[in-house]
């Protein structure tokens, strides 16, 4: 018989559990009956007996609670099982907030292409601007040298206006600034026309009275001047 009771499977902890407490109780009733027949001739143990029922009974709660938690009841097959599916879910949230990170870096990095894009974009166009304006500050100037010579060549003869921007250019009237470019162009020629100037004026009256004769004769007339010094003023 000691062989079958060896071959048996284990017996539940929780079924040990609540027999070995009834035993307990058992020998506990049969020693408070024994203490009741010897009641005349024993100690009075009530007050203790009763305090040690009263633990006993606090404790059959707490092995009955722990006799219905889950944790007792599970197998280890169901424990394993639950272990694996906290792993699995502490792994997939892992992986969710990774992917989580690795998109925000993707972003970051994106929006750093972008402002880097952006800010070259902006110097290319800032340099194209300047370019543009420089092309229109050189065109500018050159077409506002040479429109008006343009118009002022275009324009009739008799407005005399080539003359009169020269005259402008040099800040005189036309006559003085019609000296001014003679005298510059050839000096000498310049100085020539003076002396024949100065000779002309020295002898305006007798040239006036040489030119009348000469228009009653009908022909040539000769004519007496008088010359000073023919320096140059």
């Amino acid at each position: 018989m000691d062989q079958d009771i060896g071959s048996e499977a284990p017996a539940d902890p929780a079924a040990a559990a609540f027999e070995a407490l009834r035993r307990e109780v058992a020998l506990l009733n049969v020693a408070l009956a024994g203490l009741a027949a010897e009641r005349a001739s024993a100690p009075d143990y009530s007050e203790t007996l009763g305090e040690i029922a009263q633990g006993v009974r606090v404790a059959v709660g707490r092995i009955g609670k722990l006799a219905t938690s889950p944790a007792l009841a599970a197998t280890p097959a169901e424990i394993a099982r639950q272990i694996t599916a906290a792993g699995d879910e502490a792994r997939r949230q892992d992986r969710a907030t990774l992917h989580q990170a690795q998109e925000m870096l993707q972003r970051a990095a994106g929006d750093l292409r972008g402002w880097v894009d952006t800010a070259r974009l902006a110097s290319v166009q800032n340099w194209r601007l300047l370019q543009a304006a420089l092309a229109g500050v050189i065109g500018g100037a050159v077409l506002g040298a040479s429109f008006p010579v343009i118009v002022a060549q275009a324009a009739p003869e008799q407005w005399a206006w080539p003359e009169r921007r020269a005259a402008r250019v040099l800040h005189r009237d036309m006559w003085p600034a019609g000296e001014r470019l003679l005298a510059v162009a050839d000096l000498q020629r310049w100085q020539e026309m003076q002396a024949a100037r100065r000779i002309v004026e020295q002898n305006r009256d007798v040239l006036a009275r040489c030119v009348t004769a000469a228009q009653k004769a009908k022909g040539a007339k000769g004519c007496l001047i008088s010359v000073d010094s023919l320096n140059a003023s």
